[in-house]
């Protein structure tokens, strides 16, 4: 029975996401975990939550078996054991850590267990997002993306902060389950946690942002084939169906900054002028420049080094750039080179190496946080700009390895909550999709519909506006690991 219940909290975890979008359930969906770990000993609390934690990432990554098949062209089985493998070592492992803290939190008294429970619960979300690389994909704090309101907490700490309400009011109502104490009290306890979020992002709502200056933007999603794109044969047909659709968006849209998403040339754009004298006469009338993800080589030290960037191409030149420094394991750098199965078949031209520092893209708009793919779901790499006097946010990104699942959408929920901690306009534009341009609250007000090519446009505003969570980062979870060690150090004798 304890297990079903976990498996029950896994699945209601899984459907606060796309593409089931019950994010509401988030605010209970742990109470089945952590009723089902109560009196359990250490090995059996480890093993409910090494399940809970594997089951989760399987279940809200149930399409990354397909994506990685495709991706490496090789069979389901190896895509469906290789996913399993991420789900035991990303997630599994920092929950079954969860279950044994959680032996020692227990005894505690039921006012003071809510608060370390819900920060036990952070401090495993940390450890995910920062260890082995990192994987902070739907941390629980992201189920409350789609709800404007409930998401304004997180200037003060990213998040983390939004995944501890979450936890906090899990474990209010958790108490209210099975226990002898008076129930009325936690259940309560769990209300004034979701009012009290609420409330704050109503007043954030209502506090205005600076309006001018507006710049006109357009995103072009070109909805090419992944691995088309790489082929030499294709470069050209490529270049030209962007600068087509950039053309005849333009006319509508009028744009001064034009960006096309990661891999949007396949191509060495500082070694082929022609295709730069092509992107300038295609903006020049516009008076617009052009923000664009492509590959760079470096020469040195007897090899050349291959970097995943993103240019600013202005007067037709490259005026600036950005190289990407969180590489993705397995994608873009191999940590078991010598393992030919994880190699894929077309590595040679996108084996990359990382930048030491991030380089923002000065432009003429003001500094831009330039983020390539999965970096826009590390906050702390974010921030990193952000914090450097950013004034506007892009994303460039290459999702069509999703496939026709909910990944992208799952995607574009995390970068969504990058707009908030920053209070940034966010421009993303994506291959396939999704591509949107998100404001300083989160709300996307502009979306290009999946494996189609279109173009978007909007008005953002370059802006710098300083929050909590810039200057001081992720410093609230690390007060909840400071927590958890001090309530576990001090928790009373059993």
């Amino acid at each position: 029975m304890r297990g079903l219940a976990v498996l029950v909290s896994a699945g209601l975890y899984c459907a606060a996401f796309p593409p089931w979008n019950l994010s509401l359930v988030a605010w209970v969906a742990l109470v089945p975990f952590l009723v089902a770990l109560r009196g359990v000993g250490t090995g059996g609390a480890a093993a409910l939550g090494l399940l809970w934690g594997t089951a989760t990432l399987s279940g809200i990554g149930y399409w990354v078996p397909g994506a990685l098949s495709t991706y490496w062209q090789q069979p389901y089985w190896f895509g469906f054991l290789f996913a399993l493998g991420v789900a035991l070592v990303f997630m599994g492992q920092y929950f079954a850590l969860f279950g044994l803290a959680y032996h020692r939190v227990e005894r505690w008294s039921p006012r003071s267990r809510p608060w370390l429970v819900a920060a036990l619960y952070v401090t495993c979300e940390l450890a995910r997002a920062r260890l082995l690389t990192g994987h902070p994909w739907l941390l629980l704090g992201y189920a409350l993306v789609p709800h404007v309101a409930l998401i304004q907490l997180a200037e003060l700490g990213g998040v983390y902060v939004l995944s501890y309400a979450l936890a906090l009011a899990n474990a209010f109502v958790a108490e209210a389950v099975g226990r002898s104490e008076q129930r009325a009290r936690p259940l309560v306890a769990a209300m004034l946690v979701v009012v009290a979020v609420g409330v704050y992002g109503a007043i954030r709502l209502r506090a205005p942002l600076p309006a001018e200056p507006q710049v006109p933007v357009m995103v072009v999603q070109g909805n090419r084939d992944a691995g088309a794109a790489w082929r030499a044969e294709s470069f050209a047909q490529g270049f030209e169906d962007y600068i087509h659709l950039t053309t005849s968006g333009a006319a509508r849209a009028h744009p001064r900054l034009v960006v096309w998403p990661e891999s949007a040339v396949t191509f060495f754009l500082a070694d082929e002028p022609g295709y730069l004298r092509a992107i300038t006469e295609a903006l020049e009338p516009l008076n617009a420049d052009l923000i664009v993800g492509g590959p760079r080589k470096e020469a040195g030290d007897g090899e050349t080094r291959f970097f995943n960037s993103a240019f600013y191409v202005t007067g037709g030149r490259i005026d600036a750039r950005y190289d990407k420094v969180h590489l993705l394991p397995f994608a873009e750098y191999f940590p078991l080179r010598t393992i030919r199965l994880l190699r894929r078949r077309f590595e040679a031209v996108r084996y990359y190496a990382a930048a030491e520092q991030p380089a923002m893209l000065k432009t003429r708009f003001g500094d831009v946080a330039t983020l390539i793919c999965f970096e826009a779901i590390f906050p702390e790499v974010v921030r990193r700009q952000t914090a450097a006097g950013a004034t506007l946010m892009v994303n460039l990104s290459n999702d069509a390895w999703f496939g026709p699942s909910a990944g992208a959408d799952q995607h574009v929920q995390m970068v969504a909550l990058r707009a908030v901690e920053s209070r940034l306009w966010v421009i993303r534009a994506t291959g396939t999709g999704v591509s949107a341009i998100i404001d300083p609250y989160g709300r996307v007000t502009a979306r290009a519909p999946l494996f189609t090519a279109a173009t978007i446009d909007d008005r953002v505003v370059p802006m710098a506006v300083t929050t909590p969570y810039e200057r001081i980062g992720d410093a609230f979870a690390w007060l909840c690991v400071l927590a958890t060690a001090m309530g576990l150090a001090l928790a009373p004798r059993a």
